[in-house]
């Protein structure tokens, strides 16, 4: 077996299940773009990893969203999410984006997922730290 089949045969499915509520100017944020993604920081020289989207979906008409994913990883998955919106935004172009990090203790393995990461209620017409903007999404 070489090298790399070993990295094949290592690789484990990973489960993530998030859960939250967006609200622009206290109002449910409905039809806002939410991703889950994990995180891929590529340990092999000279290898881009891109992130991986585990799920992806919007808020509906309460501003509340759910999302369930999963991944195969040689190593642990670093699960966050992706939030793509215009609240206070104006005509600016593209989207305002941010993300959040999702604890290590709430992505399980085997064939579902065991436990739910509650996200809560974010208010997006705040700025939030290495907030960015995007407009491929």
């Amino acid at each position: 077996m070489t090298r790399f089949d070993w990295f094949i045969f290592a690789k484990a499915m990973a489960f993530q299940t998030v859960r939250g509520k967006l609200t622009c100017n206290g109002k449910p944020a409905a039809g806002v773009r939410v991703k889950l993604y994990d995180s891929d920081n590529s340990f092999l020289p000279g290898v881009v990893d891109t992130d991986d989207l585990m799920a992806s979906g919007k808020t509906d008409s309460n501003g509340e969203y759910s999302l369930s994913g999963s991944t195969k990883e040689i190593t642990g998955i670093e699960p966050y999410i992706a939030i793509y919106h215009d609240c206070n935004d104006g005509i600016k172009p593209c989207q305002r984006t941010f993300r959040v990090g999702v604890p290590s203790k709430y992505v399980t393995s085997g064939k579902e997922p065991k436990s739910t990461y509650e996200a809560g209620q974010l208010e997006l017409a705040g700025k939030y730290p290495k907030e960015g903007r995007s407009c491929l999404n």
